[in-house]
């Protein structure tokens, strides 16, 4: 797909939402384009594999992106696509059978590659990533997709890991050799997405924000050039800097650790000077959720409050009511609780587990003023964020202070860690607050519908499905958080000060 088809599908992936702006006490009642996202199946082989939210555009090349990227399938032998059904069939490598969906990508091969870039090159990859459709509903991730000197094709979609195997399945479809191919995204780089990376047999990625220890140390292992924080006159090496013009062959020097945290070396170009760099960095594992004795999910998560993780991920899933019991082993969190519901096994944009919607009303509640509101948002501009660049946060307040707060490489496992919390202190959900970096699609606010907190203040957008489940849950869900504004997308009666101008 061109630029320019990109574009002309771009109108199908957002949408109008009525909502109610709050401008330093001034209220204006707004249309907003917001991103839209749905649910489409895919099927491998004839047998269905897993549903997923996405943006509905480029399925073609979504169906076989997402095979290759997480190392299932070594070739991909035909792909269709019947309205939201994509039928995949590939060539799967030896041993791969059923899995479950929300399994880790796999490994598959190592990075072999003589491809030479120049640092202008690298910019012009992060220019194609600035698109119309982000800067029009902020809830959009981008992907480009550049060969032979030339951007061959841009990706949208709500979740970054979806854009990136839309244009892993255009580069395979198309029979465009991957040694010669570098891949440029809007999102963070953790393990998981430099290993969509390495799967694909892309060299070199291009960043324009943060990457994670785990992610660097394999792309170091596995022959990616890892690219990341690239902003209009800059960027920073962290792996194979031999493939820029200009740049030292030798790896940056190894990562350090600090009372601070982890410390990563790369080397930085700024308008055309090269200097070593030690950036902070995050880490991420992988944690295993047990539920009532039986493995349930593998998760890669910030390695913190795992109690209130494994807690607050059954309840936000709405699996469960009741919690009996929690013990952390390691890595592994075991959780005892009343189980209640069965989930279907879908993903969610983010590339994580989505939970099913809730039944329930969330009635009532506790209010807030826009300058309590103001307040939370200040509380989720955490100094690990500014440090790293890397790390969702979400908060708890409730009355009338914030009493909780955690970090987390993933948004959904901040939010989980804050209801555990929640659940496991027995605190009152209808008069808590949740707070939160990250965006709102329809599982985000899922997870506050199924815990019962009344109230969501979000630093970022909402999607058109997210504020529809908001609206039918009951929940006051304020985004785009950003003193002295914020834009209210339901139930604003909430809000005191904002409801009674308003009906005045």
């Amino acid at each position: 797909m061109t630029q320019k088809e990109t574009s002309d599908k771009e109108i199908s992936m957002t949408g109008k939402l009525p909502a109610v702006l709050w401008n330093d006490g001034n209220i204006t009642k707004i249309s907003d384009t917001v991103a839209l996202e749905e649910e489409v199946v895919l099927h491998l082989n004839g047998r269905e594999f897993l549903h997923i939210v996405t943006s509905r555009d480029m399925l073609r090349e979504f169906g076989a992106g997402f095979f290759i990227a997480a190392g299932i399938a070594k070739k991909i032998i035909s792909v269709q696509v019947t309205n939201r059904d994509v039928f995949v069939e590939a060539e799967v490598f030896p041993g791969t059978g059923p899995r479950e969906g929300f399994a880790p990508a796999e490994k598959k091969g190592h990075v072999d590659s003589d491809l030479l870039l120049a640092p202008a090159e690298i910019f012009s990859v992060r220019g194609a990533m600035d698109v119309d459709v982000w800067r029009q509903t902020g809830g959009l991730h981008c992907a480009a997709l550049w060969h032979d000197h030339k951007i061959i094709a841009v990706a949208s979609d709500i979740g970054r890991h979806n854009a990136v195997d839309k244009l892993i399945g255009f580069m395979t479809l198309q029979g465009i050799p991957p040694g010669e191919c570098v891949l440029g995204c809007t999102g963070r780089q953790p393990k998981g997405m430099v290993m969509k990376a390495v799967n694909a047999g892309i060299p070199v990625i291009v960043g324009r924000t943060a990457v994670t220890y785990p992610g660097a140390m394999l792309a170091k292992e596995e022959g990616v050039t890892l690219i990341g924080f690239t902003r209009q006159n800059r960027f920073t090496v962290y792996s194979h800097p031999k493939r820029i013009r200009g740049f030292p062959a030798d790896e940056p020097e190894p990562a350090a650790k600090s009372e601070d945290g982890i410390l990563l070396s790369g080397w930085q170009y700024d308008n055309g000077t090269i200097t070593r760099s030690v950036d902070q960095v995050v880490s991420e594992d992988m944690v295993t959720l047990y539920l009532n004795g039986e493995k349930y999910l593998d998760n890669t998560a910030t390695p913190e409050f795992l109690a209130e993780l494994g807690a607050g991920f059954f309840i936000a899933a709405g699996i469960t009511k009741t919690i009996r019991s929690i013990e952390v082993r390691g890595r592994d969190i075991f959780v005892e609780a009343e189980e209640t519901a069965q989930v279907c096994g879908k993903m969610e944009s983010a590339g994580g587990f989505c939970p099913r919607e809730s039944e329930s009303n969330v009635k009532g509640g506790v209010l807030i003023t826009p300058e309590e509101i103001f307040a939370v948002r200040k509380t989720i501009n955490t100094e690990q964020w500014d440090k790293t660049g890397a790390l969702h946060c979400a908060v708890l307040y409730y009355q009338g202070k914030v009493i909780f707060y955690a970090n987390d490489i993933g948004r959904h496992n901040a939010v989980d860690k804050v209801i555990g919390y929640m659940t496991i202190h027995q605190l009152p959900p209808c008069e808590c607050i949740l707070g939160c970096t990250g965006r709102m699609p329809q599982g985000m606010v899922a997870k506050a519908a199924n815990a019962g907190i009344p109230i969501i203040i979000s630093r970022a957008a909402a999607t058109i499905a997210g504020a529809a489940l908001a609206e039918r849950s009951g929940i006051t869900l304020i985004c785009f958080t950003r003193p002295p504004r914020f834009t209210v997308y339901s139930h604003p009666e909430r809000i005191t000060g904002l409801w009674q101008k308003n009906t005045t």
